[in-house]
């Protein structure tokens, strides 16, 4: 008898002292599971987030490349996606948020179509035909484009943020990097490269007011190729290719 209590005592030990272990087991792959489905969970909320904001973006420069940055308020913006002007605040910060996010997105898709125009060559004229060409690309044939080409006063302002400023900056150095280079190289004749670059910049962003919001890639390539020959004809060191 007494060692059948023995028996038992022991059986009730072996159950007091694996149930904790177990508690803390099952406590354990409860915080896993709610851990691994909280991931995926502020992934797809993220995503939701960037494609409302690209949403926004989106019909933002479709409304003011047609009616113009000043015209267009918020609550025209908002009544394309389903959204007060209050809602649009969730994804943007405003007007000038709306605009430089449009600016940082444009450099980045020309910077883009840069680097394949040039098929990686270093070469100052191969860089500066692409340049052109890209620009022209995305300011005339993107609403996005058309609208920082068509808002060079707000673009060049300092009075604006300096998201829209470095933005500008960078797409001013690019080009004034690929003019320094080919002066150095004597594929240039020696300019100065930041005043040139602004010279060639404005008389790129002219060219969609005049070629207007229907003009083709095509159009596009061929008005770069006569700006690209004045280019080249005015700043050329006329030893380019001999």
């Amino acid at each position: 008898m007494a060692q059948g209590n023995r028996h038992v005592e022991r059986a009730r030990m072996r159950v007091s002292v694996a149930e904790p272990v177990t508690a803390r087991h099952r406590g354990a792959s409860l915080a896993r599971t709610t851990d691994d489905a909280a991931v995926p969970s502020a992934d797809r909320r993220d995503r939701r987030v960037a494609t409302r904001r690209r949403m926004i973006l989106t019909a933002a420069a479709s409304s003011m490349a047609e009616h113009g940055y000043e015209r267009v308020t918020l609550e025209q913006i908002g009544e394309q996606v389903g959204l007060s002007a209050t809602g649009l605040y969730h994804y943007v910060g405003g007007k000038e948020d709306i605009l430089a996010q449009l600016m940082t997105d444009t450099i980045d898709e020309i910077g883009l179509d840069i680097e394949t125009l040039s098929a990686g060559s270093d070469d100052p004229e191969v860089l500066l035909r692409a340049f052109v060409r890209a620009h022209l690309r995305v300011a005339v044939t993107t609403p996005a484009g058309r609208v920082l080409s068509n808002h060079q006063d707000i673009v060049v302002s300092e009075t604006y943020s300096d998201a829209i400023r470095y933005a500008r900056r960078r797409h001013e150095r690019r080009l004034e990097s690929i003019i320094a280079d080919g002066a150095t190289g004597s594929a240039f004749r020696a300019v100065d490269p930041r005043t040139t670059a602004r010279f060639v910049l404005g008389a790129l962003n002219g060219v969609p007011r005049w070629a207007g919001p229907h003009a083709t890639t095509a159009d596009t390539d061929a008005i770069a190729e006569q700006l690209i020959e004045l280019l080249i004809t005015g700043i050329g060191s006329g030893t380019a290719g001999s």
